[in-house]
């Protein structure tokens, strides 16, 4: 029997729409930039970037495999974290090269007597030796003066009073129990780097992030152009990184 011509219609007509619908998919795939993040901590940065990229992949707005958190290799200076995100291979041989965004995190964390922390020459030779002219070279830097919990901090308040990171914990964790005394009722400055508390402070937080943003916007403006995040105390760049993450799957403007 002959196909009738309002089936043959029907069939070109739904045909051209996958043809469209597969268009629009692959199109909108290649809008989603990818990501590489090595950070200097092992685990609460790492845990609290965790956090947003769930979100995204739970909202349908990336893959799995739109962004990477280079594995920890141990080192937990600026440069040795430098030299972690430029040596990553991936089992397809893809490196840190042909990602979109390449960002390393690390703290100023001054150095204190027994107590650990960076040289200030470190510190800068990370930040310097991650620029580069070439696209696929050049590194971003989410850098905190002095730790990262200062990123939590600004949650709560806008600061450019010097601070130090065991004064910074001491305020977050401080102000957390105000706002959540149950939930962070055994929260305390040696925990809080955990991973459970990481998650729990992202999600309290969370409501708080453009302020946040505001806030690191405004204190870094504070310094001027030719600004020194090594004698920047307080400062970050954190909210940087968050942005570009924040934006991951949005509709990008063509220029």
């Amino acid at each position: 029997m002959a196909r009738r011509s309002g089936g043959d219609k029907l069939f070109q007509k739904n045909k051209e729409k996958a043809k469209v619908d597969f268009k629009r998919a692959t199109n909108d795939r290649h809008t989603v930039n990818d990501v590489i993040i090595a950070c200097e901590d092992s685990v609460s940065s790492p845990a609290y970037f965790k956090m947003i990229i769930e979100q995204l992949i739970k909202a349908k707005k990336i893959t799995q495999d739109s962004i990477v958190i280079v594995p920890h290799d141990g080192a937990t200076h600026p440069t040795g974290v430098l030299a972690n995100l430029k040596n990553y291979k991936n089992q397809y041989g893809k490196t840190y090269k042909e990602f979109d965004h390449k960002w390393i995190v690390i703290d100023r964390d001054v150095a204190i007597v027994n107590a650990g922390g960076h040289t200030a020459q470190d510190f800068n030779n990370a930040i310097n030796n991650a620029k580069n002219k070439r696209k696929d070279l050049n590194v971003d830097v989410a850098y905190a003066n002095d730790a990262f919990e200062l990123w939590y901090l600004l949650h709560f308040e806008y600061r450019t009073t010097p601070i130090i990171r065991d004064e910074i914990v001491q305020q977050v964790v401080k102000k957390l129990k105000e706002i959540a005394p149950l939930k962070f009722a055994s929260l305390n400055r040696d925990n809080i780097k955990q991973a459970k508390y990481t998650k729990l402070i992202f999600e309290t937080l969370q409501n708080s992030q453009s302020r946040a943003i505001d806030n690191a916007t405004r204190l870094l403006n504070h310094y001027g152009e030719n600004h020194n995040p090594e004698n920047e105390n307080p400062s970050t760049s954190v909210h940087k990184l968050v942005k570009i993450l924040n934006s991951l799957g949005k509709k990008e403007e063509k220029n």
